[in-house]
């Protein structure tokens, strides 16, 4: 496992935190029994000083003798050093455990006594223990001193750190363990990813789907949008690829007529009208393609938001009018009939020129597919902070199949590949509006014509 790897990590995060969390949970504790056991012997000495400054202050000297001796025929287990020193600091009376001899007493008498709430601290000659020693003063000026070793808490603390250390070696160990077992179960579906992963590379396969899980994590919901963004990039590759393919079969029959045009040019022999005609047959079908360009880069601008627009308050109503009457003479050669709403002015923020397009595309469109006879109805009105543009025809209508895809650029139905066009226009449509901030949207039923809905903010 190198560690440059999640797993790696998480195991080390894991093991870490519970290490971390051990370690703190043992100082912790090792603090509280110091502190505990510490305070404990401090009360235990403030307790025997006014104990024994009360016998003293009975019986003298004598009656603390008697008293001793019969305190070490009953208990054994709390053991602790009494001295009565003279106003000299001279020691009067001096009571050592006979097993203390690693203490030095005598020394007390060169240790000038000091506030009753401070100790005296006495080292042992062959440890680390220390004998601590608290005095107060008895009512004739005399000193009573006792004192309680420091070996016993530290055995006992000496036990805790080394009962800690055997039971925290095999828990670091099972720490370890239970970050990689944990980090492996975690990263397991990101490994299976992985895999899938450099699968679709080496394969090309944009098709295959990753395994759900169906636990409802956050892993399992990474699968669901890895999959979903498989779904979308299969989905563009394969438009892409009908683009190119409508792309080659839309230029192959422009520059099929370009070559045909520029070959009986050269078979003119001089002729300047054969030359004349074939140069504008050029010009048309260059004209054609540069309107095909154009139109693809129009809608790559809208739709990556980087179209220019030339914003004016223009009016809608007027807008329609000017388009239906340019476009009534086609439709009257067809034998159709446009009927227009004429609504009140509707004053909108948006490129005239922009706006031209989509409905002059919109009108082309619904003219190309509806029949001779056929009527086209164009309506514009306000619905609270848009206005709207219904357009409605009564040709086949679109097929179900194909409605999802009319906005889709260089798309053409079944019903369309029969008709002059190059499938761009609803496409540029839909990214002109976008770009206005508006929507467009369409409603057909086979055999009863179509409504294409455009609403622009005003």
């Amino acid at each position: 496992m190198s560690s440059k790897s999640l797993s790696f990590r998480f195991t080390a995060l894991f093991a870490g935190i519970f290490i971390a969390g051990s370690l703190l949970l043992a100082v912790t504790t090792y603090a509280f029994l110091a502190n505990s056991f510490h305070r404990d012997d401090y009360e235990e000495i403030h307790s025997r000083l006014l104990e024994f400054w009360a016998i003293y202050e009975t019986g003298k000297i004598e009656l603390i003798r008697k008293d001793l001796t019969l305190e070490r025929l009953v208990m054994e287990d709390r053991l602790y050093m009494l001295r009565i020193a003279g106003r000299r600091n001279n020691t009067l009376y001096l009571y050592v455990p006979a097993h203390w001899s690693e203490y030095n007493p005598s020394l007390l008498e060169t240790i000038p006594v000091i506030r009753e709430e401070e100790f005296i601290q006495l080292p042992s000659a062959n440890d680390r223990s220390i004998l601590e020693i608290s005095s107060l003063k008895l009512p004739d000026g005399n000193i009573l001193q006792i004192g309680i070793s420091t070996k016993r808490r530290q055995e006992v603390l000496r036990r805790f750190r080394r009962t800690f250390m055997y039971v925290f070696l095999p828990l670091a160990v099972l720490a370890l363990l239970g970050g990689f077992l944990f980090s492996s179960r975690s990263l397991k579906p990101v490994r299976h990813l992985i895999e899938f992963t450099r699968g679709i590379i080496d394969t090309g396969r944009m098709n295959v789907r990753v395994p759900s899980r169906e636990s409802g994590d956050e892993l399992d919901e990474l699968v669901g949008l890895f999959n979903r963004m498989l779904a979308k990039i299969d989905s563009l590759i394969t438009g892409m690829r009908q683009s190119l393919d409508n792309v080659a079969h839309d230029l192959r029959t422009p520059m099929t007529h370009l070559r045909a045009k520029a070959e009986l040019a050269l078979q003119g022999r001089g002729k300047i009208s054969a030359y004349q005609e074939a140069l504008a047959s050029c010009m048309e079908e260059s004209e054609r393609l540069l309107h095909m360009l154009s139109n693809l880069m129009d809608i790559s601008e809208a739709e990556t938001g980087v179209m220019k627009l030339d914003r004016n308050t223009i009016d809608l109503s007027s807008l329609i009018a000017d388009m239906v009457e340019l476009y009534g003479y086609s439709a009257e050669d067809k034998g159709i009939t446009i009927a227009r709403d004429s609504g009140e002015s509707i004053p909108i923020f948006a490129d005239l020129n922009r706006i031209r397009q989509v409905v002059a595309n919109l009108l082309d469109n619904a003219i190309k597919y509806t029949p001779v006879g056929g009527v086209l109805t164009v309506s514009a009105g306000l619905q609270g902070k848009e206005a709207v543009v219904t357009i409605r025809d009564t040709g086949p209508g679109i097929p179900p199949q194909d409605l999802p895809h009319i906005w889709d650029r260089l798309y053409r139905g079944d019903q369309s590949r029969s008709q002059p066009g190059l499938g761009l226009g609803l496409g540029l449509v839909r990214a002109i509006v976008q770009a206005h901030g508006g929507q467009v949207g369409v409603e057909s039923k086979p055999g009863h014509g179509a409504s294409f809905v455009v609403r622009l903010p005003l």
